[in-house]
């Protein structure tokens, strides 16, 4: 069973980078963005931070839960989608933001500061989508 204190931190850390990610979506204009190497840099690591804490949720919750042994996020992201923890819909959307997290902490290639905005613009539901679906699983399973 996952350990309800690891569930809630993790989850707290999601809302938390969300939020800061969240601010930014709405202080900053594309210009703005692609102008400042220190904005980009504060968001490129907001993201790798919120989407690690989905990945190191998913991971949790997928050994404990449904004995999975593997170490690749992307698979225990989809574990969790199998067993109904989250929807099919928000773990493709979760496993494309673990390969866009690699792309910026490795720098597989080179970080495309317009698809980073883009994504600032158009992809943070997620973080909710996950963060929620999560939560009522762990709810239903007391």
């Amino acid at each position: 069973m996952a350990d309800k204190r690891v569930v809630a931190v993790k989850l707290e850390q999601i809302e938390q980078y969300h939020g800061e990610l969240r601010t930014k979506q709405q202080s900053l204009s594309r210009e703005e963005f692609l102008s400042a190497t220190t904005e980009q840099r504060a968001v490129e690591r907001m993201f790798e931070n919120a989407i690690q804490a989905c990945a190191d949720l998913a991971q949790h919750i997928a050994t404990q839960d449904f004995a999975f042994e593997g170490e690749a996020s992307k698979e225990a992201i989809r574990v969790l989608s199998r067993k109904g923890v989250i929807e099919a819909d928000t773990a493709d959307t979760l496993v494309a933001a673990v390969g866009f997290r690699n792309v910026l902490a490795h720098q597989y290639g080179k970080v495309d500061s317009k698809e980073v905005y883009e994504t600032l613009q158009t992809g943070l539901e997620v973080y909710d989508s996950f963060s929620q679906q999560v939560a009522q699983w762990v709810r239903s399973q007391n």
